[in-house]
């Protein structure tokens, strides 16, 4: 009869198991992780509400809005939640920042451009 025996060592990235005691490190390690895991959630929270309010003012789908907050963001240098909250704070008081106004604009402008030219042109020549 064959017996198995367990010879696995539990990996250094995993937690504790069998009541052992995490160490000082890890915890500290845990904790880091559950407070970057808790602002990634507040991020994209803040960014659905914007990519909402841009549905909303564009009437786009969803992916041009998280397209156009993805334009401001890089054509002004701005992280997109700051972008997001600049578009959530707008749509509640009507004021939004004069740079990331300008490159709103922009975008919405660019877009509306996109959608309006025609996109069959080589298509129908041929």
């Amino acid at each position: 009869m064959i017996e198995f025996t367990s010879t696995a060592r539990q990996a250094p990235d995993m937690p504790a198991v069998d009541g052992e005691q995490p160490s000082r490190d890890s915890e500290g390690e845990l904790r880091q992780r559950v407070q970057q895991l808790e602002r990634a959630l507040a991020s994209h929270a803040v960014i659905d509400r914007a990519c909402g309010v841009l549905i909303a003012w564009a009437r786009c789908s969803p992916e041009e809005a998280w397209a156009i907050l993805v334009r401001v963001s890089q054509h002004s240098n701005t992280k997109a939640r700051l972008v997001a909250e600049a578009v959530v704070a707008a749509a509640q008081d009507g004021q939004m920042p004069p740079g990331l106004d300008h490159h709103l604009r922009a975008a919405l402008k660019q877009r509306k451009a996109g959608a309006t030219a025609p996109s069959d042109t080589r298509a129908q020549q041929s």
